[in-house]
C-alpha cells in the first residue's frame, strides 16, 4: 500500500489536499465528503475500508472550503463541483473501474462531477443524500443508504427514488442524517451492516 498526496490550489486561498491510497489496483472510490462531514468520519472512514477491502484504491477528497476552514455557500458549491473534477483528473486514466462514494451534500457534488466525466461509466453509492440529488440519483442510479428518520431525507423522498430503475435503496429504520439511532449498541450494528452491505456492492461490476 502506498499513500500519496495530491495538492491543488483553490478558489477559497488555501491548497487543497487530497489523500491517494494505492494498492495497484485497476479500479478507484472516489470519496465524497459531506458538508461538514469529512472522509475521516466513521460512515465514510469504514466504507472507504470497505472499498479498499474489495479491491479498489482510494481518492478522499476535500473540500476547498473546507481546506481553508471557511462555511460552505450554496452560491459557490459550482466551484467545488470544478475543484474535484480537477482533482479527481489527475488520477481517474490510471483506472479502468470508478466508483463515487458520496455524503448528504456530497451526494449532489458527487452527480454534478460524474457529469463532468460523460465518456466514464461511474458507479455510484450514495450514502444519506439530499433532496436536492433526487435527480442524480434518478440519472445515475446505483446503491443509496438512508435513514427513515432523516430530517433532511424524509419518506416520501425515499419512495420517490424507490422507483427509479438500476437504484437499490437500503432503508435503515429510525436512522437520522448520520445513520444513527438513540441506541449505542445499535447504532454500531448498523455500522457494521453498512460495511457488509457496501462490500458486496465495490464487489459487484
Amino acid at each position: 500500500m502506498q499513500v500519496d498526496k495530491i495538492i491543488l490550489p483553490s478558489y477559497w486561498g488555501a491548497d487543497i489536499s487530497h489523500k491517494h491510497i494505492k494498492n495497484d489496483n485497476t479500479s478507484v472510490a472516489v470519496l465524497f465528503p459531506g458538508q461538514n462531514y469529512s472522509c475521516e468520519l466513521p460512515l465514510l472512514y469504514y466504507t472507504g475500508k470497505s472499498a479498499f477491502d474489495a479491491g479498489h484504491d482510494l481518492l478522499l477528497l476535500e473540500y476547498g472550503y473546507q481546506s481553508a476552514r471557511r462555511a460552505f455557500e450554496e452560491s459557490n458549491v459550482d466551484k467545488v463541483i470544478q475543484e474535484c473534477y480537477n482533482s479527481i483528473n489527475q488520477v481517474i486514466n490510471n483506472y479502468l473501474d470508478v466508483v463515487f462514494v458520496s455524503k448528504s451534500l456530497g451526494t449532489y457534488i458527487a452527480g454534478k462531477t460524474a457529469e463532468l466525466f460523460a465518456d466514464r461509466n461511474i458507479r455510484h453509492l450514495f450514502l444519506t443524500p439530499v433532496r436536492s440529488s433526487i435527480p442524480i440519483i434518478e440519472k445515475f442510479g446505483g446503491l443509496v443508504v438512508c435513514g427513515t428518520n432523516d430530517k433532511l431525507f424524509n419518506e416520501s423522498d425515499i419512495e420517490r427514488i424507490d422507483e427509479f430503475p438500476n437504484t437499490d435503496v437500503i432503508r435503515i429504520k429510525d436512522a437520522n442524517h448520520a445513520l444513527e439511532v438513540n441506541d449505542l449498541l445499535q447504532s454500531l450494528e448498523i455500522m457494521k451492516t453498512l460495511a457488509e452491505d457496501s462490500n458486496r456492492f465495490f464487489k459487484s461490476k
